[in-house]
């Protein structure tokens, strides 16, 4: 078993067993909890029930009883990271702040406000506290603790959140983006406009397994990530950082925000990042610009406006080319094979160039006892300049690889609003949460992309600057995008049975123009999905739950050999599972078991680019383990296992593909992270931790045609190998030992600390990628 299951394994192991007996020792009798009444705009103190009796009174009161608003809702830089179980903890919110790592509510699920453990459906929380803790740079990155998640198929770049979740991911039609965002869609371009996230700006990542177009509408039939950002809290927040690292990273930061009255009627928030760094490819950097004020305005308790913007622009995103696998995968045969560092293409050529700028704004209403009436609205512009040249297959000499040019030239502008309606109510026995909504997008793209060849270069001896490229044709396109959805949900509890379903019907149309060959095509798609689950809720804290649910995905890319554009993809999943949060703990755990089936999906047609058939079936099956604890208010526990039974069942002219795993998807993954925190002593405010990751093999497409046949792939295919990696981390909060230099705190993150060389996929045998070497990243921060 490889050292990183087994580390899962145990730690899980010490999750549960600490949780269950800890949970045991819970018992005492604190003061109830108090709220504040409606009028109330300032916080006052709050005393907390012990989990024990808190945990029995929420699973018991009357649904109208637990809606009481809440104004004040503490930041985690006010309160501890790690927490005793019997310590006061501020009242969370599904979009707000988590003290700590451990996530009670979410809304991703379910669009309201609602406990992970009422949710039928897998669903992983990454709070601000673990993406400090782990100084991770993107979204990506965050997500390398999850269950069922290979979140860096395109590693060792931060251009773009490209992920694989239960099986479902890769690249072209099949690329699985993050691509959601405060419950909404994350417009993109047509080709390399691909919007990405600072994780500097949010507040909270959800990960919601399985499909979920019955409120979201277009979502990869494995799941999606949704990001959740920082918005005004009444409780100042205010921090500072500067952080510098490998490769001459140098970032500032800033997170600033609080009331802006007395009464705290008004509300800001505003973050801001910089950042210039090279990367562990020569002659390549990345740098971004971010800055993300919003403002909340609380004419009464009945009224919330919010508004936002996020203006995010990155002028370098470093190297996103390929490799052959010869000579990184297996040796050359002289024996070598290519550095890491290795540049393919051309000094002061290369670049990435996004600019994203989005306003909007989140407003909620309450007419009237139980409905709530929110839209939430969303305008965005962007565009990208890419220009890069790129390794193109090796040839037969094994050490030159033969190159060429690509260049795109692309702008978006689009808008998307989401509509909803909730009514809370009963019917004799039953409490009814009934969600009724309409969302809308529009986006039109344009784009210029095109491709020429180029003159090789021999990575053993490279000489830049003598290039010469053929013709290059570059046609201008166009496509826009429309989708209307309509939705309706309730969730019904009946005693300790909570039952979730719902419906939705969506249209979506799509108009493409080639203005090269003056072509235009249009497609109209229609779909209805839905989801029907149930949990039961034990008083131990269990809830054992089921689902099965549909999904609708279209593409925005390709065609058939016909001309018509490619019909959207569909699936279904079954799925059952056990959550457990033991009462009076911080602790959460939850296995699952899926069945999920995915149809229409594209294969390419060799020699033809952009056409495809679409009579594709990918089934993916598993088994998967999450679980996290704050234990003995220091300690900080995370894992993670996942086993994916991932088969082509169907693919078109590929018939020898049938029964195979689609390229790129692992088998496994399984993660472990445990961070300690020192409460007393001469090392009081000292925290130090570590973790372990690892990513099960996966399969690449071998292709004579373009590279030297892979030794040993026989049958078209060839392996890549799994890997292990360990990251550490420590900091050191100043504050804790002096009291004049309270709110400094110094933090170090190294990540592959061994600085494994790894190969981290392969799309082809001559698109492979190595993963992320040894990094380390110093972060000293103020709060005040």
């Amino acid at each position: 078993m490889p050292t990183a299951l087994k580390a899962s394994a145990a730690m899980g192991l010490l999750v549960l067993l600490s949780t269950t007996a800890l949970a045991q020792q819970t018992g005492g009798t604190l003061p109830p909890v108090t709220v504040d009444p409606p009028a109330e705009r300032r916080m006052a103190p709050r005393a907390v029930q012990p989990a024990a009796r808190a945990e029995s009174a929420r699973r018991a009161a009357p649904r109208r009883a637990r809606q009481t608003p809440v104004r004040a809702v503490a930041h985690p830089s006010a309160v501890p990271v790690s927490a005793p179980a019997t310590a006061p903890v501020p009242v969370e919110r599904a979009n707000g702040p988590v003290a700590g790592i451990v996530a009670t509510r979410s809304a991703t699920g379910t669009k309201t406000d609602t406990p992970i453990l009422e949710t039928p459906q897998s669903i992983s929380v990454i709070p601000r506290a673990q993406m400090d803790q782990q100084g991770v740079e993107s979204v990506s990155q965050a997500l390398r603790y999850s269950a069922g998640i290979a979140p860096e198929a395109r590693p060792a770049n931060n251009r773009y959140d490209s992920i694989f979740v239960r099986g479902f991911g890769g690249g072209g039609t099949s690329a699985n983006y993050v691509n959601y965002w405060d419950g909404m869609r994350v417009l993109r371009g047509q080709n390399y406009l691909v919007p990405s996230i600072d994780p500097y700006s949010l507040e909270r990542i959800e990960v919601l397994r399985g499909p979920a177009s019955v409120l979201f509408g277009q979502v990869n039939v494995g799941g999606l990530v949704n990001m959740v950002s920082k918005r005004p809290t009444e409780v100042p927040v205010r921090e500072v950082q500067l952080q510098t690292g490998s490769y001459g990273r140098i970032q500032t930061a800033f997170d600033l925000g609080g009331p802006i009255d007395e009464q705290g009627q008004f509300l800001y928030r505003v973050t801001g990042l910089f950042r210039d760094a090279g990367t562990q490819v020569s002659h390549t950097e990345e740098q971004r610009i971010m800055i993300a004020p919003s403002f909340t305005w609380r004419p009464n308790d009945t009224t919330k406006l919010t508004v936002y913007g996020h203006y995010q622009r990155d002028p370098e995103t470093g190297f996103y080319g390929f490799l052959p696998a010869l000579g990184t995968l297996y040796a050359n045969k002289y024996g070598g094979r290519i550095p890491t560092k290795f540049f393919t293409g051309e000094p002061g050529f290369e670049g990435f160039h996004r600019n994203q700028a989005h306003l909007g704004y989140e407003i909620e209403h309450k007419p009237m006892d139980g409905v709530t009436l929110r839209q939430n609205l969303r305008f965005v512009d962007m565009d990208s300049k890419f220009r890069t040249v790129v390794a193109a297959g090796l040839q037969a000499d094994q050490t030159t690889l033969n190159r060429r040019i690509t260049y795109s030239r692309e702008a978006a502008r689009g808008l998307i609003v989401d509509n909803q309606a909730q009514f809370d109510f009963t019917t004799g026995p039953l409490q009814h949460k009934v969600l009724v909504g309409m969302d809308y997008l529009n986006v039109a793209s344009h784009h210029n992309t095109g491709v020429a060849s180029g003159n090789p270069i021999n990575y053993l001896a490279p000489v830049y600057g003598q290039t010469t490229f053929g013709s290059l044709t570059a046609p201008r396109g166009q496509q826009d995008q429309r989708q209307l959805g309509i939705y309706a949900q309730d969730q019904i509890k009946f005693e300790r049975l909570v039952i979730t379903g719902g419906v939705r019907q969506d249209w979506a149309e799509t108009r493409t123009f080639d203005f090269g060959n003056f072509s235009r095509t249009k497609s109209i798609e229609q779909a209805t999905t839905g989801r029907v689950g149930a949990v039961y809720l034990f008083d131990n804290g269990l809830a054992p739950y089921a689902n099965y649910a549909t999904s609708f995905d279209p593409l925005v890319s390709g065609k058939t050999l016909e001309g018509t554009p490619l019909a959207p993809t569909t699936g279904e999943q079954y799925e059952v599972g056990l959550k457990y949060r033991p009462v009076g703990y911080n602790a959460f755990v939850q296995v699952s078991a899926y069945d999920l089936t995915q149809n229409n999906v594209a294969s390419a047609i060799p020699g033809q680019p952009g056409l495809f058939t679409q009579i594709g079936q990918v089934r993916s099956r598993g088994i998967e383990f999450e679980a996290r604890a704050t234990v003995a208010k220091s300690l900080d526990l995370i894992a993670s296992f996942a086993t994916m039974d991932v088969e082509i069942t169907r693919a078109g002219w590929r018939d020898a593909t049938v029964g195979q795993r689609p390229i790129g998807a692992p088998a496994h993954t399984a993660s472990g992270w445990a961070y300690y925190t020192v409460q007393d002593g001469w090392l009081d405010g000292l925290g130090f931790g570590g973790g372990v990751r690892y990513i099960g093999g996966t399969l690449g497409q071998n292709n004579p045609t373009v590279a030297p046949v892979i030794p040993g792939a026989t049958t078209g295919v060839f392996k890549v190998p799994a890997y292990t990696l360990y990251d550490a981390a420590v900091s050191y909060d100043f504050g804790r030992k002096f009291p004049e230099l309270k709110g400094l705190k110094l933090s170090v993150n190294a990540t592959n600390l061994t600085d494994k060389t790894y190969v981290a996929s392969c799309f082809a045998s001559a698109q492979c990628v190595y993963g992320y070497r040894r990094a380390v990243l110093g972060t000293l921060s103020y709060r005040w």
